[in-house]
């Protein structure tokens, strides 16, 4: 028996365990390059940190060693959740998150991968094994010198990898996937940025607006929608391909299918651009046609910049201005950010009968029904936007609101809990449309309807399956991006579905042509898709920035961040492209994204608005 214990302990078998740790850590985070290389790195810094701890001149060095390895670990297994829901790992920038995490248990809880809890496994060995060994009587002979010697070497190797004052490509790849290399790079470019950020001059930022401003001019659709009231609806989780689909014979959105067939403008290729802050960047770029950051929400970080984005256009028009959601008013610091951003008022859980309680917050149906009277009480015209909630993740409902026959095999499944969510979903704007019918606000209201962001993560094994399944070919980035844009103009007769690709970045013009409201085209990097010739999207989270949507090609840059390694394919077939000869896209991408965090870093709306 203490033969075992004695292995159980021993140096060689913890280095096994580190060895094991970091073979699961980047299994989990899907590195497929330079695996063994990154792993004797890592496996030689958690020697490192065993040996170091140990020559620490504390009197708690146990309890020193127990925290700092358990730390990283936990910093692991928060890595291996936020890879499995953001195709990215955790950054520094991305602390802010844990709050918003921390109010959606259940969405969190969803996306947990039992072998992430394999990267504790190794924890009690090790600190049993540091135990033993600081227990040891210490011999004669000493190691300092050879240890200072080594602590330098791993200090130089860890300094080279992070800065790399080569600019190698190789030394970049792996800096960027090994553990401790890339949280040490993230801390040292946030230190970095700090104390000597790279900003662009005004007059450059000034400049390249001037070089992709996108003058307005009469166009088709124009002024189609003038004077009528207009209501805003942000689908939760509301994905394309859902649109027109049939599940076992059964239209998964019926009520929108045909809302689609008379007096609506359909886009079939619009997309997310969203950042971290998600269902809040949405909402941000597609109201200011600017892009979101990726080092957090932007109702947050640019909290009190000034804007002139839909509420406020809608104002100066002689609108009343107001959003409505259904769950708490503080989330996302929507309480604090909507008066900046021109609305007038704000309905949220608070001002809500919390009659009927679906996940998260009010059912989607019972806000709809609460909002009619609130509409119909006003005296003028109205832009209205609302927030839907119960397609959140984990697409969870009651048993009484399932309204779709599922195969058995389908019933535990992400795929169909999620088609049942978004049929509940379809159904609520359903009953919508029919009680402003019933209270004679249909008629001169015009009606968007967008998705948030994807609701199934491609990057998920079993989703993709699933979907790939479901949907006839592989459930790639082009699909899960992939979110509707319909626009319904009742009395317009008109019935189109526009191809040209577009993002929530162009919506704000293409409302704009819609209702005839103009808009300063300078500090707005969107376009009217309703006529645009091409289209072309700058992707900020899930795809690295730089990755980006032209025409009907995605380029997808490298998980290193670097357009070697990267790779561009069409939508919707895969055939894939050479991606080589997408550098002035990919280039034009990251410059537009740094434009457009120029332009609320430096505040530039106040400084030029009239």
């Amino acid at each position: 028996m203490n033969r075992i214990k004695n292995v159980l302990i021993s140096p060689f078998f913890i280095a096994i365990l580190f060895a094991f740790k970091m073979v699961i850590y980047y299994s989990l985070i899907k590195v497929n390059r330079l695996e063994l290389v990154l792993i004797l790195i890592s496996l030689l810094v958690w020697s490192g940190i065993f040996i170091g701890c140990g020559k620490l001149g504390l009197k708690r060095k146990r309890v020193v060693f127990l925290i700092v390895y358990f730390s990283l670990s936990l910093l692991m297994f928060a890595d291996t959740m936020y890879y499995n829901y953001y195709n990215q790992t955790v950054s520094i920038r991305q602390l802010w998150q844990a709050k918003s995490v921390a109010a959606v248990p259940k969405s969190f809880f969803a996306t947990l991968i039992p072998a992430s809890f394999l990267l504790f496994i190794d924890v009690p060995f090790a600190y049993s094994c540091f135990k033993k060994h600081m227990d040891k009587p210490k011999k004669h002979k000493q190691w300092g010198k050879e240890i200072r010697h080594l602590a330098s070497i791993l200090i130089a190797l860890l300094i080279t990898l992070v800065v790399n004052p080569f600019h190698s490509a190789a030394i970049e790849s792996v800096s960027k996937n090994e553990f401790f290399t890339s949280h040490v790079g993230d801390i040292y470019e946030v230190i970095a940025d700090n104390i000597s950020p790279e900003e662009m001059e005004e007059e450059e930022v000034l400049k390249v607006l001037a070089e992709v401003e996108k003058k307005p001019e009469d166009r088709g659709f124009k002024g189609i929608g003038e004077g009528k009231n207009l209501i805003v609806i942000q689908l939760e989780a509301f994905q394309n391909f859902v649109i027109g689909a049939e599940y076992m014979g059964q239209e998964i959105t019926p009520y929108i299918n045909e809302l689609i067939k008379r007096d609506t403008l359909y886009y079939s290729n619009y997309y997310s651009n969203i950042g971290k802050g998600n269902t809040s960047d949405a909402e941000f770029s597609t109201l200011n046609s600017l892009y979101p950051v990726i080092d957090g929400e932007s109702y947050r970080l640019y909290e009190d910049n000034t804007y002139r984005g839909l509420p406020w256009l809608m104002r100066e028009q002689g609108y009343e201005a107001f959003a409505v959601h259904n769950y708490l008013g503080e989330f996302w610091n929507r309480e604090s950010a909507y008066p900046h951003q021109g609305f007038e008022d704000y309905i949220s859980i608070e001002d809500l009968n919390q009659d009927e309680i679906i996940g998260m917050g009010v059912s989607d149906k019972s806000m709809f029904k609460q909002l009619i009277p609130v509409l119909k009480a006003k005296e003028g015209p109205f832009f209205s936007f609302v927030i839907t909630l119960t397609n959140h993740h984990p697409f969870v409902l009651p048993e009484e609101e399932i309204s779709l026959e599922l195969n058995e095999e389908d019933v535990d499944k992400k795929l169909g809990a999620y088609l049942q969510t978004v049929r509940y979903t379809d159904e609520a704007i359903g009953q919508f449309i029919e009680d402003l019918k019933a209270e004679g606000l249909y008629d001169n209201t015009v009606i968007a309807l967008y998705g948030d962001h994807h609701g199934l993560n491609c990057g998920m094994k079993d989703v993709n399956e699933d979907v790939s399944q479901f949907i006839g070919r592989s459930y790639d980035y082009d699909e899960m991006l992939n979110v509707p844009l319909i626009i319904h103009v009742p009395g317009s007769n008109i019935s189109q579905t526009i191809q040209t690709s577009g993002g929530h970045i162009d919506f704000l013009p293409t409302i704009a042509n819609v209702m005839n409201v103009s808009y300063d085209s300078k500090f707005t990097l969107g376009q009217d898709i309703t006529n645009a010739k091409e289209g072309f999207v700058a992707f900020t989270s899930y795809l690295f920035e730089g990755s980006f949507l032209k025409g009907d090609i995605m380029f997808e840059i490298s998980r290193e961040g670097m357009f070697e390694g990267s790779r561009a394919f069409r939508i919707k077939t895969g055939e894939i492209l050479d991606a080589s000869k997408y550098e002035e896209e990919y280039n034009h991408a990251l410059l537009l994204k740094k434009t457009s965090k120029e332009i609320l870093e430096q505040n530039l709306l106040e400084k030029h608005l009239e």
